[in-house]
C-alpha cells in the first residue's frame, strides 16, 4: 500500500497553510481547496469511511461521465493528477454549498 502524505493533496490554489476571514467575521475558515484536500486526504490516507461517502457522492453529482470509483481508486495511489481532479469536483460541490448558505 502506499504511504500517502498531505502535502501531495494539496492543491496549488489552496492558501494552506493559512486561514480566510470571510466578510471580517470572527469566525476564520479554511479556503475550499484546503477543505476538499483535508476531505480527500481524510478519504484516501486514513480510509475515513463517511469522508469517502462525501468525496463519492460530490464526484457523482460534479463529475459528469468520469468514472468515480477509478478516480478515485487512482487517488489512492498517490496520482497527483486524479488529486487534482477529485479536489476540483470537490471544489465544485462545496462552492455550491456555500452559495446555497449565502442565499438563505
Amino acid at each position: 500500500m502506499t504511504q500517502l502524505t498531505f502535502d501531495q493533496f494539496v492543491h496549488p490554489l489552496s492558501d494552506f497553510p493559512n486561514v480566510v476571514s470571510h466578510n471580517s467575521g470572527d469566525e476564520p475558515m479554511l479556503d475550499v481547496y484546503t477543505m476538499a484536500s483535508m476531505i480527500l486526504y481524510s478519504a484516501c490516507a486514513n480510509n475515513n469511511p463517511r469522508a469517502r461517502e462525501n468525496t463519492l457522492d460530490a464526484m457523482a453529482r460534479n463529475g459528469g461521465l468520469v468514472d468515480i470509483h477509478s478516480l478515485f481508486e487512482r487517488c489512492k495511489t498517490g496520482d497527483r493528477g486524479a488529486i487534482l481532479q477529485t479536489i476540483a469536483l470537490i471544489v465544485s460541490g462545496l462552492e455550491t454549498k456555500l452559495e446555497n448558505l449565502k442565499l438563505a
